[in-house]
């Protein structure tokens, strides 16, 4: 798990670029400045040099394409984080709503070496806290379970969550006030005109409502009602 040298800000940036591609939208100079909470001036020049280092590419339009180089250095920071995470919820015992945000910070700490000798403790075919696969990513989730959107999903079918969106602590206590985790049965009853969603919860009595914000940053699989 041998990575090339590069600075904490170059990782960032790779790793905000592999996640907008993961999460099937367009990476773009505009995208990154909102993810990682940059000025426009800043993303232009941290590309440039990023280009002249052979990391990534600016295509036609502003699109921007890792080299394969740069996409090895994402994936091995995006698996530090996962690991992390891990570590944080089920040895430390840091509610999965802080993982996130905690593990950002010991994310390029972990070497190479604590990085095996944690996926010896853990597994490498497992998931993060959020239901993200260690290896894959969302790929993974889309090609061997058919993952969707919640807000995707068919009305009166039956539902497992994979995946819940990790970059937001207020909506992951939300989540959590609710019992709605990787794992969790739910059961799609009405779509309303406004695309709230009316769904049952497996150990709740009384059905939910959730909003679209909320739908569409909760992963599914289909299951047999």
């Amino acid at each position: 798990m041998r990575r090339e040298k590069t600075s904490v800000s170059q990782e960032d940036y790779l790793k905000a670029i592999w996640e907008i591609v993961q999460e099937e939208q367009v990476p773009i100079s505009a995208r990154l400045a909102e993810d990682l909470g940059v000025t426009p001036p800043a993303v232009t020049a941290a590309l440039k040099r990023m280009t002249r280092t052979g990391y990534l590419r600016v295509m036609r339009g502003g699109r921007i394409s890792l080299s394969e180089k740069g996409k090895g250095i994402a994936q091995h920071l995006v698996l530090r984080h996962r690991l992390a995470e891990k570590l944080l919820t089920e040895v430390i015992g840091i509610n999965w709503s802080r993982a996130h945000e905690e593990a950002e910070r010991l994310e390029h700490g972990i070497s190479p070496e604590v990085a095996e000798l944690l996926l010896k403790r853990f597994g490498r075919d497992v998931r993060c806290p959020h239901g993200v696969p260690l290896f894959g990513g969302m790929s993974k989730l889309r090609k061997k379970f058919g993952a969707v959107r919640l807000s995707d999903a068919e009305v009166s079918r039956s539902y497992e969550v994979l995946r819940v969106f990790e970059k937001d602590p207020k909506f992951l206590e939300f989540m959590e006030g609710l019992q709605l985790r990787p794992g969790t049965h739910v059961r799609v009853h009405q779509r309303e005109y406004d695309e709230t969603m009316a769904v049952s919860i497996a150990h709740r009595a009384a059905r939910v409502h959730l909003g679209k914000p909320a739908t569409e940053r909760i992963w599914v699989r289909r299951v047999s009602s």
